[in-house]
């Protein structure tokens, strides 16, 4: 079962994968998802949103 976390930062804390794919980013990325942060509880809602950004920067 995928456990989901209140903050972005408890997510990065507590689950190993959604922390390896963070590191995976780029800065500016990571700023990003920063920001975005109360959106983010588990690694799917991590992923889905890194998507999101890999679309948005291959689309210009």
């Amino acid at each position: 079962m995928m456990m989901s976390y209140p903050t972005l930062r408890e997510l990065l804390e507590n689950d190993q994968p959604s922390r390896q794919l963070y590191a995976s980013f780029p800065p500016d990325a990571q700023v990003a998802l920063q920001e975005q942060r109360q959106n983010i509880h588990t690694y799917d809602d991590l992923h889905n949103i890194a998507a999101s950004f890999t679309l948005r920067d291959t689309g210009r």
